[in-house]
């Protein structure tokens, strides 16, 4: 358990979640029981390897389904620290709820945003086992949080049990929805149907229509989305932010005006450990605008750039390009070309990358140049060239000699004017 924190009594939980409905998840309904619940405390995340004869004294002693329901509890935690922190340690989760859950990370730079505008009162719909809620809840006077889902409702009454002033209501948003005013909104509407991910917002629950809807009675609204929503979707008057953690693209939002000092438009917030960049779009006064799009490279520079997917995703590579000196290697490739390396201030916009040589992407050429080179281990980025990095790898890759030292080289796959090309590389920041 987390140093100094005090885990919830049954009385207190059971008191938390009194007026919810039952759980539908028969692992949250199993350890919202009175054994369970002590089980959950008592062994609240998986024992050491050493300790294995814990797993089978609670399987021996146990009723199955709640010997289960407390491992399949401990591999969500687990899971959750990588997005949660050592906090998921006594937190509650669904496998679902994990799964579609925000980090922590960008969970709370959403929630500066409602603090800078001064909001006192606020409503999280569709919050899910409360991920976003835990970092909302504390920055404002008022807070609520619904959720449809009996089981992400308990979840989230109990994520939150340390913040006094959060009510949790298990209801059918477009319910709450239906009041004359609204306090300021944060929403995640569901993107999965029976059938997979619901691609269009109009096939969202509820649909991104109906969202705006609700923003005009609100004094601000925030809406989660996913990053590959397409520009056609988004509403003028708003701002448009793509999130990046470690290079990985998780979201895009929606703030309305009062959310959004940089004004209307398109931006990138970037997170790397404990580093934050921000990068606004200077051509797009309104998020549903299409992409500036610059000239490819004539020649190919000293060096390659790889842009962070989040300033792909806004639009925001025509200025980088500007203030670097560099444009795309070819037209419709987001790696981009240029002499000079990047400032500090942009530095982590980009991995850069010394090109070393320029091969035709040629199996023998490549093969060759590897062999040459004494490699061992081949690490490849690929964009513009359809091919399957794993058997191509196997293609290209020398035998090697047992006297050769380990030796990585890294190699781009993509299109120069219009021909395939293997850039090899060096790292170059």
């Amino acid at each position: 358990m987390i140093a100094g924190k005090i885990p919830l009594s049954f009385t207190q939980m059971e008191q938390l979640i009194y007026s919810l409905p039952p759980a539908e998840d028969p692992m949250i309904a199993a350890l919202t029981t009175p054994e369970g619940w002590q089980l959950l405390q008592e062994y609240p995340y998986r024992p050491p390897t050493e300790d294995k004869d814990i797993v089978n004294y609670l399987r021996k002693h146990q009723p199955a389904n709640l010997a289960a329901a407390l491992q399949t509890q401990w591999i969500l935690r687990e899971k959750a620290q990588e997005k949660m922190g050592e906090v998921a340690q006594t937190k509650l989760f669904t496998r679902n709820g994990l799964e579609q859950a925000t980090r922590k990370i960008v969970a709370a730079q959403r929630a500066k945003r409602f603090a800078a505008a001064g909001v006192t009162n606020l409503m999280d719909l569709g919050c899910g086992i409360g991920a976003d809620a835990m970092e909302l809840a504390p920055t404002c006077q008022e807070f609520s949080a619904v959720d449809i889902s009996p089981a992400a409702a308990t979840c989230a009454t109990i994520n939150l049990s340390d913040v006094p002033t959060a009510k949790v209501f298990c209801e059918n948003a477009e319910n709450i929805a239906s009041q004359k005013t609204l306090p300021a909104l944060f929403i995640d509407p569901a993107r999965r149907a029976a059938s997979g991910r619901a691609l269009s917002p109009d096939s969202w629950s509820p649909p991104l229509g109906k969202v705006l809807e609700w923003g005009k009675r609100a004094p601000h609204l925030a809406v989660k989305m996913a990053p590959g929503i397409d520009l056609a979707y988004l509403p003028t008057g708003y701002h448009a932010q793509w999130v990046s953690v470690e290079g990985d693209l998780v979201e895009c939002t929606l703030y309305s005006p009062g959310l959004a000092p940089e004004g209307t438009g398109r931006s990138a917030l970037l997170i790397y450990g404990d580093q934050v960049a921000h990068f606004r779009c200077s051509t797009a006064h309104n998020p549903g605008e299409n992409h500036l799009q610059v000239p490819p490279a004539t020649t190919l520079g000293s060096f390659l750039f790889d842009p962070d997917p989040a300033l792909i995703r806004a639009g925001i590579l025509s200025d980088l390009c500007e203030r670097l000196g560099a444009a795309p290697v070819s037209t419709g490739i987001a790696y981009l070309t240029g002499n000079e390396l990047p400032t500090v201030q942009d530095s982590l916009a980009f991995s850069c990358y010394q090109i070393v040589e320029n091969l035709p992407l040629k199996a023998k050429t490549i093969t060759s140049y590897l062999h040459s080179q004494q490699t061992t281990r081949l690490d490849i980025l690929k964009r513009g060239v359809a091919l399957n990095i794993a058997t191509w790898r196997k293609k290209v890759m020398p035998k090697r000699n047992r006297d050769w030292s380990p030796r990585t080289v890294t190699v781009a796959l993509t299109r120069i004017d219009g021909a395939h090309r293997c850039l090899v590389l060096e790292k170059a920041n």
